[in-house]
């Protein structure tokens, strides 16, 4: 009697060894995505800084604050020559003070983390070319939304008191809410990683779940 499959020497090997070469190819096709995006990237950075500006200043733009302070972004051609990836909130208090300029490195705090979901919708295997398309699409807008408000987390701490020139009035509990994500999602390099990969695992186990309902109906 010949003996079954699974009491065959090396049968119980085959499914971690299939297990094995999955997270290796994964492994290698996200991290050639991601380093396809993020090393090569520096003539990437200008435009990315000015779509960034535009986006900032349509955001402030025409903004009546109490305090008189007027916001602007801005990103001159002689600095993205030295810091393609670096744009800056220039703060105008009213009268005669000087602007507070703060530089933002968006390589870091935006481009790093987007270029990290492209990679796991790519790599990670969905069951389908639409999966991967729909991750994408929905995806990148909420990623979008999702740091430009880590981002103005600190910058409304900022201007709300920690920074030499207050252009808004936080209640406490504002303060301290801005100041938890600042220090939970920002300061920490490695936690701004983290929103990339929680928004690509709701969304990959949302799709994994309506798939699974159409199909039912």
């Amino acid at each position: 009697m010949r003996p079954s499959p699974a009491a065959e020497p090396g049968a119980a090997r085959k499914p971690a060894r299939t297990a094995r070469r999955f997270w290796a190819e994964v492994l290698l096709g996200f991290f050639c995505v991601f380093g396809g995006l993020a090393l090569p990237a520096r003539g990437l950075g200008p435009y990315y800084v000015a779509a960034h500006v535009a986006l900032g200043n349509a955001l402030v733009q025409g903004l009546e604050l109490e305090s008189r302070v007027r916001l602007s972004f801005v990103a001159p051609r002689e600095q993205l020559a030295q810091e393609p990836w670096q744009a800056t909130l220039v703060i105008t208090p009213p009268g005669s003070t000087p602007p507070v300029q703060v530089p933002m490195d968006l390589r870091v705090l935006m481009f790093l983390p987007t270029a990290a979901f492209i990679a796991l919708a790519v790599a990670v295997p969905l069951g389908s070319l639409r999966r991967h398309v729909l991750v994408l699409a929905v995806g990148l807008p909420l990623l979008e939304l999702l740091l430009v408000a880590l981002l103005a987390a600190p910058m409304l701490s900022f201007l709300g008191g920690t920074g030499p020139v207050q252009a808004i009035q936080l209640g406490r509990a504002t303060h301290t809410l801005l100041q938890i994500v600042y220090r939970a999602f920002v300061v920490p390099p490695g936690m701004t990683f983290a929103v990339p990969l929680l928004l690509w695992d709701a969304l990959a186990t949302w799709l994994g779940r309506f798939t699974f309902r159409n199909s039912d109906t």
